[in-house]
């Protein structure tokens, strides 16, 4: 005979089975006997006897339909949904295009292309600061000489 509790877990578990018709038979079986293992599990551990404490647990497990709605995306088993159309699904935004080809639709080559723009920007203005602090040294330092006096050589008559 089943108790009130009993048929509290039955008939969530039957909402679970509802919601889950569409899933697989090995993945919805899986799940119902997941759920009704860890609600076993939950009332011994909480010693949870009366129609609240039931209701409680089953509360933390949540929504069947949700529980249903996560458990559809784990599962590794194909899904089966129609026949698969050619054309990409409509979205809220328009697919980008594809690529053309030849062209790579990683965007690696564009930040590459940035650093290296960047590398040669810092290049240039160091080297225009060292050029600019060099021209306002006014000429290079040239050390103090005294000037030498040149007397011209007279010629001589002979040998």
């Amino acid at each position: 005979m089943m108790t009130q509790t009993d048929e509290l877990v039955a008939a969530y578990l039957a909402r679970v089975e509802r919601a889950a018709s569409r899933l697989p038979a090995g993945r919805r079986e899986e799940l119902i006997a997941d759920l009704r293992e860890h609600i076993e599990i939950a009332r011994a551990e909480s010693g949870a006897e009366s129609e609240a404490e039931v209701r409680t647990i089953l509360d933390r497990l949540g929504d069947p339909e949700s529980i249903v709605a996560a458990a559809d995306t784990q599962t590794d088993l194909p899904r089966v949904t129609g026949p698969v159309s050619p054309y990409p699904p409509a979205g809220p935004f328009p697919p980008s295009a594809p690529a053309a080809p030849g062209r790579s639709t990683s965007r690696t080559g564009l930040w590459v292309g940035i650093a290296v723009a960047i590398t040669v920007v810092v290049i240039f203005f160091c080297f225009a600061a060292f050029a600019l602090a060099r021209s306002d040294n006014s000429s290079p330092a040239s050390p103090d000489v005294a000037p030498v006096e040149v007397t011209p050589i007279e010629p001589s008559d002979g040998p």
